[in-house]
């Protein structure tokens, strides 16, 4: 008798709460939906017009449209990163701020400052990854039709009068160069620029000899014939150069480097129906015919992915950056 009138208690409960949790769900389902309210922000590490800033305007257009908000593009170069990545890691987990993330600012340059300002692993929210872009060896136009192992030759006979030119001290592009004469024996000197175009004008000038610049900065230039592709510093052949062999094939297995990454991230703590949100709109995205077409044409390849697979890829990718900069002495002040 006393579980009768138990179960007879509960069902009277359950009839006098269904109405209640019936009024509830819609303001749930509709709290959920209101995001977002007002426009989000994508910082972007480095200077209008520069490749990322290229691949952020186009991704911050889609998102506009899918989302119904202005996506604005923030712009704040310097510091390698640092500076966009340390605003970026301060504002509210919210989800309305986004951050173009580098291979710099998530994994080389834990190890190449002493103070980020900010912690990569626990400060940003994964969303997902956008592009991969190898590096490659191109010579000044002096060099002609040579082989990789010619220009080697040329370069250590060459000595300290040979020079290479990077887009800054402690770059994708600077570390390449000093890996690239500790392998080899070359003792080029480092003339850093602040950025690659500079760079690149004074390699097509003959005024320095070597750069080891992303391969999507000088596509064009490689399809005009202005310069050669010597190589490829990866352990694939690049998928738009795939005439071009890769350091291992052509004799120098130990100047491999991954491709450069962008990734985008959002802060640490942001609910996770916004970040499952941020990452389908962006995944859809990126991985749509109109931002795959114009993007591989410009020498990239597209990777997108899950929040749990770009964690993973950025913890591998730091260690890996760690270990060669350690290996090769390179520090920021």
């Amino acid at each position: 008798m006393p579980r009768m009138l138990a179960i007879a208690a509960m069902r009277s409960i359950s009839r006098l709460l269904l109405p209640v949790f019936l009024a509830l769900a819609p303001m749930a389902a509709s709290a959920q939906l209101a995001w977002p309210t007002h426009p989000l922000r994508l910082i972007v590490p480095f200077p209008a017009g520069g490749s990322a800033d290229v691949q952020s305007r186009v991704i911050a257009q889609g998102l506009s449209e899918a989302l119904g908000q202005p996506v604005v593009v923030d712009n704040r170069p310097g510091a390698g990163g640092n500076v966009a990545a340390a605003e970026a890691s301060r504002a509210q987990p919210d989800g309305y701020t986004l951050f173009m993330a580098t291979t710099g600012t998530n994994a080389s340059n834990v190890s190449l400052y002493k103070d980020l300002g900010f912690d990569p692993a626990k400060d940003f929210a994964p969303l997902t990854l956008v592009t991969l872009n190898p590096q490659l060896i191109v010579a000044a136009p002096k060099y002609g039709d040579i082989g990789l192992a010619e220009l080697v030759t040329k370069l250590k006979a060459a000595g300290t009068s040979a020079s290479f030119g990077s887009s800054g001290i402690g770059s994708s592009t600077h570390i390449a160069g000093v890996l690239f004469n500790r392998i080899t024996g070359a003792a080029m000197v480092h003339v850093p620029y602040r950025g690659q175009g500079p760079a690149l004008n004074d390699l097509l000038a003959n005024r320095i000899d070597v750069m080891f610049p992303l391969l999507a900065d000088v596509f064009a230039f490689i399809q005009g014939k202005q310069l050669k592709a010597f190589t490829v510093i990866n352990a694939q052949r690049a998928k738009a150069l795939p005439d071009v062999a890769t350091t291992a094939e052509l004799g120098f297995p130990k100047i491999v480097l991954t491709p450069i990454w962008t990734a985008l991230y959002t802060n640490a703590g942001t609910p996770k129906p916004v970040v499952e949100r941020l990452n389908h709109e962006l995944v859809k995205i990126i991985t749509a015919p109109a931002f795959i077409s114009r993007f591989e044409a410009a020498g990239y390849e597209i990777k997108s992915s899950t929040p749990d697979e770009l964690t993973g890829f950025a913890a591998t990718e730091t260690q890996r950056w760690g270990t060669i900069i350690k290996d090769l002495n390179i520090q920021m002040e």
